[in-house]
């Protein structure tokens, strides 16, 4: 009986470590896929059409990073949000004061 217990006890322990190990390398495959800020600043414009970045915002979502740009296109601007998988998740635009906006 006692070695039945340790077999289960042993079967539950490799099983944890596998899991583990499963969760921990699910981490560091993302964290190795998540882009920069020099990254997304090359996103930013082309979500845009083209133009110039003349303003970026960086917060911090947990481990991720999340960007926000302001970008101008002649007298067109632009905030464009890219999330910390170089995927925009946000962008608005408008001229002389007005904004139109279109979020996911």
């Amino acid at each position: 009986m006692l070695k039945k217990l340790s077999g289960k006890v042993r079967t539950l322990v490799i099983a944890g470590i596998v899991v583990v190990a499963v969760l921990v390398t699910g981490l560091i495959g993302s964290l190795a896929v998540r882009v920069d800020v020099a990254e997304a600043r090359e996103t930013a414009p082309a979500a845009a059409g083209g133009g110039e970045v003349v303003g970026q915002e960086i917060d911090q979502e947990g481990l991720w990073n999340e960007y926000s740009f302001d970008i101008m296109n002649g007298d067109t601007w632009y905030e464009v949000e890219v999330n910390a998988f170089d995927r925009v998740t946000g962008l608005e635009s408008g001229q002389g004061g007005y904004a139109t906006g279109s979020w996911d």
